[in-house]
């Protein structure tokens, strides 16, 4: 479910970096051997301008030479808001990469916004050459379009993603070289071609600054707007911020980097966005109207979002269920995509996601009716679809849905893809009663399914980004890797997930299990 947002935030975040030098260090920097008449020359030019990259120590740009993955992280978490006063480098699952290896913090970035997912064995090879469909993957998903890939299908595990590039232009002036080494010149080329695609067209070098109060909290949160929670296929959202400074030692080989960011800003209230309307329904809703919460909560104001919008903040001070106080009893389960036309989820090992999620689900339903609770599907047979005029219509219907009944809780079910194992469960940024929930689901699924743990992460993916109660995406496992679509496929595992979900849900709610 991952769409555009992440690239407004981009352009934002690089006019941070013009407005932290004087004027007289932004001129354009000459490389030698960067002729005019060069493809790149315009991105080369205007991302040395910005100071989003530099030249090698002999002041020429090199825009032959290799990259490595590590260079890359560094490079793409420059590009898309790292800043060492913002951000800590979390445990990435890597044996590789060390706590003091000089890219630690970029590959840890990178891998908490979902960018890598690195390999099966665990390692990253950060010293290995990237390569060219590798550059494209991570480029597509930083850009907010991952899942787009994923309704891309092909014969390769990047199939989609250069579909997806392709259709938006993230591929302008490059040559396709599938399965060989991304070069300095194709790499500026590409961050380029995703920073203007947002900006509609060149980047400009005096961008004004909008909102710099704001943008010091979002540049530790800059991450893709999901529209699926499917992970990037074969390679490496993100972490709360801690304003401390995260020194990181320079590479023997100088890569491509920007200079360190602006100084620390306050952050500001994010202004609240209000949801999309609703899509035609497929199927009737629930007669059901559920007791309103004591508190305050935002009334659902039809609009058409654009493509940048302000992220809004999940209510951090929801109470908790408890023999005090009882709040709406409604849980919203949501079995992520739709059985048929648009949104249709990942595919893998003849398992489809759309049918998994609703297996799990319909398990879910009657554990949580159980113990008390009101529970509405967005989906109500696995057949059914929330809408299939488009993705976005289909998301729309889910949140709008949890918003309209007021529901206490939102939980969206989904299956990961990449190549990659084990399971992770996403809240919205800075909601700390989303990840409260989200932490203890996804303790009782790593306890009982046995899956690798992935950990707790935040994302802006449609459905916890709208709704306005305490939301959870859970990625259950990886379709498409053997050993996780056994346990997807499995009648047995799929009860272990959903008494694991609804376990979660109680202990939050207070509720004995």
């Amino acid at each position: 479910m991952r769409k555009f947002k992440a690239l407004a935030l981009t352009v934002l975040i690089l006019s941070l970096l013009v407005a932290a030098f004087p004027a007289a260090g932004v001129s354009a920097r000459e490389f030698s051997d960067v002729p005019i008449t060069a493809s790149y020359y315009t991105a080369v030019d205007k991302l040395s301008n910005i100071g989003v990259i530099q030249g090698r120590e002999d002041g020429n740009f090199a825009p032959n030479a290799q990259t490595t993955r590590a260079e890359f992280c560094a490079f793409l978490s420059r590009a898309t808001g790292y800043n060492e006063n913002y951000y800590q480098a979390s445990t990435t699952p890597f044996t590789d990469v060390s706590a003091d290896y000089w890219a630690n913090s970029y590959i840890s970035y990178c891998y908490d916004r979902g960018y890598i997912n690195g390999n099966l064995d665990n390692t990253f090879a950060p010293a290995d050459p990237v390569t060219y469909e590798q550059v494209v993957k991570m480029v597509v998903c930083s850009s907010g379009a991952g899942d787009d890939s994923l309704r891309s299908v092909g014969p390769y595990w990047y199939s989609g993603y250069l579909a997806v590039a392709d259709k938006y232009g993230l591929l302008h002036d490059t040559t396709k070289a599938v399965g060989k080494d991304a070069n300095r010149a194709f790499v500026a080329q590409m961050i380029y071609n995703s920073l203007s695609f947002i900006n509609g067209g060149e980047i400009d070098d005096s961008v004004i600054v909008t909102d710099v109060a704001d943008l010091s909290n979002n540049a530790a949160h800059s991450t893709p707007v999901p529209q699926s929670a499917e992970a990037p296929k074969e390679e490496i959202f993100a972490a709360t911020p801690v304003p401390t400074a995260v020194p990181t030692a320079a590479p023997t080989s100088a890569p491509t980097l920007a200079p360190t960011l602006a100084p620390t800003l306050t952050p500001t209230a994010k202004p609240a966005v209000t949801p999309a309307p609703a899509a035609a329904k497929a199927t009737p809703l629930p007669t059901m109207v559920p007791t309103p919460r004591p508190t305050a909560v935002p009334t659902p104001i039809p609009t058409v979002a654009p493509t940048a919008v302000p992220q809004q903040s999940v209510p951090q001070n929801v109470p908790v269920w408890n023999s005090a106080y009882q709040p709406n009893k409604t849980i919203v389960i949501d079995p992520g995509h739709n059985y048929s036309g648009v949104d249709t989820g990942a595919t893998g090992n003849g398992l489809r996601e759309q049918d998994i999620t609703w297996y799990i689900a319909e398990k879910v339903k009657p554990l949580l009716e159980a113990h008390g609770f009101n529970v509405v599907m967005t989906r109500n047979s696995i057949t059914d679809n929330c809408s299939t005029t488009s993705t976005s219509d289909s998301l729309a219907y889910r949140y709008n849905l949890a918003n309209n009944l007021n529901a206490a809780l939102f939980v969206s079910i989904h299956c990961n893809a990449g190549g990659s194992n084990g399971t992770e469960t996403y809240c919205y940024y800075n909601s700390s009663e989303g990840r409260k929930l989200a932490q203890k689901i996804q303790s009782y699924i790593i306890s009982s399914v046995g899956t690798m743990n992935r950990g707790v992460k935040e994302a802006g993916f449609a459905v916890i980004r709208h709704t306005v109660m305490p939301a959870v995406l859970v990625e259950t496992a990886f379709i498409d890797t053997a050993d996780d679509a056994a346990k997807l496929g499995d009648s047995a595992y799929q009860q272990k997930y959903a008494e694991s979900i609804v376990h979660g849900i109680c202990d939050y709610m207070g509720v004995a299990y």
